[in-house]
């Protein structure tokens, strides 16, 4: 048996801390829960830091954390590593600034010395990781394009946004994709829907933790925000027929989103899957 972790939106920051002040002890005590699923890989969908476009430096910090972890790892950025879009990144200054750049000189590459798409293959299955920025200038979903072409065994693919609203009700009814990526989000969508060797689509941003179907055999998995909330994501473990999905819990909150945004549920189920048995998918091809 193969198992990956999925965590994203750890939020991590240099000190002194400024988003959220206590995001590094949430982090370090979540380390030990992370060591303890003991992971084939554990893989970081995006939103490493808060500061990360702005502060080139927040990203080799994070990266020296997740080093310290002594586990394989894979990451993909977030638009606080790798800010969207211009329009974001003049609304938000110095959380998203906007890098007009070849991807190269970003300071996520710049930190993690890797490209727009990265890959590995873990047990059965094939890990394909994508940054994704709106017009997208480096040619990422190209990059994609080819090795969702070229596959011919299972495949997950991790990147920062849903694909697909998580909630029906409340704030996540609208906030996941929209204002980001919208036009690379229905290629990228259209291209999973295509390719019947993926499995699924890990993702974060949204800081809470969903299953969403995309299609036929094809789901998202969002994980919570591991630093500020909902701070849980996903144990998988892979046989060669099959993947075991279920939840692991950081040492974070449970809750991000105030009760009033969350469309009338119960704050708890907003934010957590609260399924206590694990969920299963073929990997039958």
């Amino acid at each position: 048996m193969t198992r990956i972790v999925h965590v994203s939106d750890l939020h991590f920051e240099l000190a002194p801390e400024r988003l959220r002040p206590g995001v590094k002890q949430v982090l370090d005590r979540s380390a030990a829960l992370l060591r303890a699923a003991e992971p084939d890989l554990l893989v970081v969908t995006g939103d490493l830091t808060s500061y990360g476009c702005f502060d080139r430096d927040q990203l080799h910090g994070v990266r020296r954390w997740l080093d310290s972890l002594g586990l394989e790892y894979l990451v993909v950025p977030g638009n606080h590593d790798l800010s969207a879009n211009q329009r974001r990144g003049t609304a938000y200054p110095i959380m998203e600034t906007y890098e007009p750049v070849a991807w190269e000189r970003t300071n996520f590459a710049q930190a993690f010395d890797q490209g727009p798409m990265v890959k590995r293959m873990v047990g059965p299955v094939n890990v394909l990781g994508i940054g994704l920025r709106a017009g997208d200038p480096d040619a990422s979903l190209v990059q994609l394009a080819s090795e969702l072409d070229a596959l011919r065994t299972p495949a997950l693919v991790l990147g920062h946004y849903p694909l697909c609203v998580t909630k029906d009700q409340g704030v996540l009814a609208s906030f996941g994709y929209q204002g980001y990526i919208e036009g690379e989000r229905d290629r990228l969508l259209v291209m999973l829907q295509g390719q019947p060797l993926v499995r699924g689509y890990l993702c974060g941003h949204v800081h809470a933790q969903t299953v969403t179907a995309l299609g036929e055999d094809l789901y998202q998995l969002s994980a919570g925000s591991l630093g500020l909330g909902a701070s849980a994501g996903w144990i998988i473990d892979l046989t060669a027929e099959r993947l075991e999905i279920r939840s692991i819990r950081g040492a974070g909150p449970e809750r991000f989103w105030p009760d009033d945004l969350c469309g009338g549920l119960d704050p708890l189920d907003y934010h957590l899957w609260c399924d206590a048995e694990p969920m299963v998918l073929s990997l039958a091809h």
